[in-house]
C-alpha cells in the first residue's frame, strides 16, 4: 500500500548568506590548509620591523636636514644631489702637483689676535737697540800702590835721575795720595797719585789719566822735573811749605 501523498505547500527554509567574516574565515582556513608547513608570523617580530623602518626613515631625514645646513653655510644648494656632492668633496683627498702632501702657506704679515695679546709674523719689526758693553761699563781706577811704586822706580832713569831719588819720591807721594790712583782732594779738587790740580792737566799725557796709574806717574815726574828739578827738590819744598 502506497503512502498517501502529502498535501499542502512546504515551508520554505531561509537562505543563509555567508558574511564577510565567514569569507575571511574560509580564506584563512584555505591558506592554513594549503600551507600547513609555514609558521605563523610573530606579533613581536612585526613590531620590531616597523620600528626599524621608522628609525631608518628618521635617519635619512636627519641626514638631509644636516646636509641642508652645511650647504647653506658654504653657499651650496641643498637637496639629495647636494648631499652626495658634499660627502664626495669631504672624502676627496687634497693633492698638489707631484703627489706630495698639500702645502700650507700664510702671508708674512699675518696677525693672530688673542684677548689682550697681538701676535704678528711681520719680518719688518724694528730691531731693538742694544748698547755696547764697552759703553755700559764705566772704567774703574786701579789702585795698586806697590805696582805704582815699582813702575815709578823704573821711570827715574828716563828723566835723568838715579835710584837715590826714589826715597824722596816715595815719601812725597805717600803724603799727597798714599799712591792711590783714585785719590781725590774734595776741598781743592786735586786728583791722582801726583795730585794734579786741576785733574784735567794729566790729559796731556794720556786719555786714561783718571784710571791708569802709569799715565799719572809719567805726568807727575814731568811736573817735578820742570818745577823742582828732581824728586828730592820737590820733597824739600813740600817739607818747607806743606805742598809742592
Amino acid at each position: 500500500m502506497s503512502a498517501a501523498p502529502q498535501r499542502g505547500r512546504r515551508r520554505a527554509e531561509p537562505v543563509r548568506r555567508p558574511s564577510i567574516f565567514g569569507h575571511a574565515s574560509a580564506r584563512t582556513g584555505a591558506r592554513t590548509a594549503g600551507h600547513a608547513a609555514a609558521a605563523p608570523a610573530s606579533p613581536g617580530a612585526t613590531a620590531v620591523s616597523a620600528t626599524a623602518k621608522c628609525m631608518a626613515a628618521l635617519a635619512v631625514v636627519g641626514a638631509l636636514v644636516a646636509a641642508g645646513g652645511v650647504a647653506a653655510q658654504i653657499g651650496a644648494p641643498s637637496g639629495p644631489d647636494s648631499l652626495a656632492s658634499v660627502v664626495s668633496a669631504a672624502e676627496a683627498p687634497a693633492t698638489v702637483p707631484g703627489g706630495s702632501s698639500p702645502a700650507v702657506s700664510a702671508p708674512l704679515d699675518a696677525a693672530i689676535t688673542f684677548p689682550g695679546v697681538n701676535v704678528t709674523s711681520s719680518a719688518s719689526a724694528a730691531p731693538v737697540p742694544v748698547k755696547a758693553e764697552a759703553d755700559a761699563v764705566k772704567p774703574v781706577a786701579v789702585d795698586d800702590p806697590a805696582g805704582a811704586q815699582a813702575y815709578a822706580a823704573g821711570q827715574l832713569g828716563s828723566f835723568g835721575w838715579g835710584a837715590d831719588q826714589m826715597s824722596c819720591l816715595t815719601q812725597l807721594w805717600q803724603r799727597e795720595s798714599e799712591w792711590l790712583t783714585s785719590a781725590e782732594n774734595v776741598s781743592s779738587g786735586a786728583y791722582g797719585i801726583a795730585q794734579s790740580l786741576p785733574a784735567s792737566k794729566m790729559e796731556s799725557t794720556g786719555s786714561d789719566w783718571s784710571t791708569n796709574y802709569e799715565t799719572q806717574i809719567r805726568w807727575g815726574l814731568g811736573y817735578i822735573q820742570g818745577r823742582y828739578g828732581s824728586p828730592c827738590g820737590a820733597w824739600g819744598h813740600s817739607n818747607a811749605v806743606g805742598w809742592y
